[in-house]
């Protein structure tokens, strides 16, 4: 990833680090009180975006060549067929434009 990326990681991508970039977490209750308004606020704004994200995903998996396994093991072919499906789903989306992302 490229220097000054921010993360939005999944529950089951914990364990991985941005050396150069932000990991961006929701902030979790204490035991005792509940969270502060502007804490309360960061988590929505977090949770919107990561909702978006997730379905950009989905919408990158209708080409099932992305969810099915891929049995090609020469170094790089694998990175080229997500580029591919990233770009077919771009291409869709300036056909018919989503809202800007906030």
């Amino acid at each position: 990833m490229p220097a000054g990326s921010r993360w939005l990681p999944a529950l089951g991508c914990l364990a991985l680090t941005l050396p150069q970039g932000a990991i961006l977490m929701p902030t979790k209750p204490p035991r005792g009180p509940a969270l502060t308004l502007a804490q309360h606020l960061a988590n929505q704004a977090r949770h919107s975006r990561r909702l978006r994200l997730e379905q950009v995903n989905r919408s990158v998996k209708r080409c099932r060549v992305v969810t099915d396994r891929i049995r090609l093991w020469t170094v790089g072919v694998r990175d080229l067929v997500m580029d591919l499906c990233c770009a077919l789903q771009n291409f869709r989306v300036r056909l018919t434009p989503w809202p800007p992302m906030i």
